[in-house]
């Protein structure tokens, strides 16, 4: 086993400069003047509407040569609440805590002609989480792992390690943090991370990857020591249009005493402009260390009985640690408000899948789950596309009259799923509204039970409401406790007054009810939405260009596109990404935002003692 840090290679530079403007002087409460950024690579789309909406995940922005010629001023509201006395079904062990080791932030000023702006490198988000024992694993999007110099005046990039992870083996109370390998001679890892234990207490790692040849596509490593120190990475699969890739962990359905390793992930065909998905997955026999791999489902566009598109997102399975058997959940896109969730199952290990049946009344299909995505449809940028998020702070105009925000972080809908002894839970987020996008709308999240191994399922109940305090409740995360009637879902709110907190709601009667004692805070302080697409321009006709501020990060990426829970034993842990903790922007002629405080992302973590 070894460290990730010791590798250090160069990377070219990826776009070219542009001309500079002065910096202003004053400070407006939250007011943004005209900014100039570069543009990035086109994303994946489907058509809502009319509109085209990303799908493709892509949360890091290739990082660039700016000669920032930016001028603005921003300033970020913090507003910290504390929240009363959890449930007492279950209690907290301690307090939240800050995962990520801050010592492996940087703000890299570099020395330029023309000047460039500081690197501020300093967002985890995108929270996974794996327990055994007292070993706990939280692994994590990072730009800190982003490192840039000049050379021959031109800004270079030695490394890219965008998935980063923290360990703590003392049950949660003390961690220590670092940056999951590469492949070998590579210097980029690029997030999606997932990490996962087996029955013997082996750590497992899956996320985006690029080799040293700049062949893209997912890695595995693994960790025999408690998430210590991790392997080299092995490919799991070659492939340049690889996204959002997902692992599960659980033992073979006939040799029950094997563990199996699943990697899924949505493959974009052809990378370069894509125009269809596939449904690609991989499995490994022996550990982790060799992979096969297949596509199980390439979809068509259909017209009856409902429009379905050629694009599918988010995949996410799971294994049955009773059983073995495999449910690969995921989102089918539409040509309708309205996408689709869907979810193959395999019994005998990857071999074969069909379609699960929910048999949901009204719908068009028996396989098809119906789901109106959560928040407003926004425009984020040339670099990040038109997207579905939550806001915060003045709305302003984008392209095609579209809304544009400074304080954002984008929604999808990844459908999550645990089980254990048969008995299945199916949670996800949906809009409020029949329409997609629609500014005023909120979200709640929903669950449906299996108690057959997905032969047949109960009616969707709210596991949350938006009569209170509360617009959202997006991106769920569920678990099954010790018991397989106990069920968990962890997910993010956001309050009346835009800020953001993360939540929890239990069941004990196999999600037949949540009541209102059976939801809890799990943050105990709010927080506000980091300035993440900051405009450069106005819009001009088809241009319209933004940057987050922290230039490594696509646009309107703040939270990421999931938080994580697990249950070992009679405990409960949680991983989020929190913007809780705030930062001073480094005072520099050509840093738009010099010397301003705004909030960044972290990742915190909550342990609990389950009933």
């Amino acid at each position: 086993m070894r460290s990730s840090r010791s590798n250090i290679v160069r990377l070219a530079p990826l776009l070219a400069a542009l001309p500079a403007l002065p910096a202003c002087s004053q400070e407006p409460e939250l007011d943004v003047a005209p900014l100039a950024e570069t543009r990035d690579l086109a994303l994946g789309t489907v058509m809502k509407n009319g509109v085209p909406l990303s799908t493709r995940d892509a949360s890091l922005s290739a990082p660039t040569t700016i000669a920032d010629r930016e001028r603005a001023t921003l300033a970020a509201r913090a507003v910290r609440y504390h929240w009363p006395e959890y449930a007492p079904s279950i209690q907290t062990i301690g307090e939240n805590v800050q995962v990520n080791d801050p010592a492996l932030d940087r703000i890299h000023v570099l020395r330029t002609d023309p000047p460039t702006r500081p690197f501020v490198n300093v967002t985890q988000s995108e929270t996974s989480i794996a327990a055994h024992e007292r070993n706990i694993v939280v692994a994590y999007n990072t730009s800190a792992g982003v490192e840039p110099v000049v050379e021959g005046g031109a800004v270079v990039f030695q490394r890219v390690f965008f998935s980063g992870f923290s360990t703590s083996n003392d049950g949660g109370v003390t961690w220590e943090s670092g940056f999951i390998p590469p492949l070998p001679g590579s210097t980029r890892t690029l997030g999606d991370p997932v990490v996962r234990s087996d029955r013997r207490g082996v750590f497992h790692f899956a996320g985006l990857t690029q080799d040293a040849a700049g062949q893209g596509g997912v890695q595995a490593n693994r960790s025999t020591d408690g998430g210590r120190t991790w392997s080299d990475a092995v490919f799991v699969a070659q492939d340049n249009g690889a996204d959002k890739s997902w692992l599960a962990v659980g033992p073979d359905p006939v040799r029950r005493r094997r563990d199996n390793l699943y990697v899924t992930w949505t493959s974009f065909q052809p990378p370069e402009a894509p125009v269809r998905t596939e449904l690609r997955f991989a499995r490994s026999t022996d550990g982790g260390v060799t992979w096969t791999s297949k596509v199980v489902f390439a979809p068509e566009v259909e017209t009856e009985p409902v429009p379905l598109q050629d694009q599918i997102q988010f995949t996410n399975p799971f294994v049955d640690p009773g059983d073995g058997t495999l449910y690969l959940p995921f989102l089918h896109f539409s040509g309708s408000d309205a996408d689709f969730i869907r979810m193959l199952v395999s019994r005998d290990a990857g071999e074969t899948f069909e379609f699960v049946e929910f048999n949901l009344p009204g719908a068009p299909d028996p396989t098809l789950l119906p789901v109106v995505q959560p928040g407003e449809r926004i425009d984020c940028g040339d670099a990040g596309g038109v997207r579905l998020a939550i806001t915060d702070g003045p709305r302003r105009t984008g392209r095609g009259g579209l809304p544009t925000y400074v304080h954002a972080s984008r929604l999808i809908v990844q459908p999550t799923l645990a089980a254990r002894g048969g008995v299945v839970y199916l949670a996800w987020s949906a809009s409020t509204s029949e329409t997609v996008g629609e500014a005023d709308s909120g979200s709640n999240i929903f669950l449906i039970r299996s108690d057959d191994r997905g032969r047949s399922w109960t009616l969707p109940i709210p596991v949350t409401s938006t009569t209170g305090e509360n617009i959202h409740h997006v991106l769920p995360a569920v678990t099954v406790g010790q018991e397989p009637s106990h069920v968990h879902i962890v997910y993010y709110t956001q309050n009346r007054d835009r800020s953001v907190d993360v939540e929890m709601a239990s069941s004990f009667e196999r999600g037949a009810s949540f009541g209102d004692g059976d939801r809890q805070h799990v943050t105990d302080t709010s927080f506000r939405l980091a300035p993440t697409n900051i405009p450069l321009d106005p819009p001009v006709d088809d241009d319209f260009l933004t940057t987050n501020f922290d230039r490594v990060v696509r646009p309107c990426y703040s939270l990421g596109e999931y938080l994580d829970v697990t249950s070992e034993r009679r405990r409960l842990y949680s991983a989020w990404g929190d913007l809780r903790n705030l930062i001073r922007e480094p005072r520099h002629p050509e840093n738009p935002i010099s010397g301003r405080r705004h909030s960044q992302a972290d990742v915190f973590f909550q342990a609990f003692r389950a009933r």
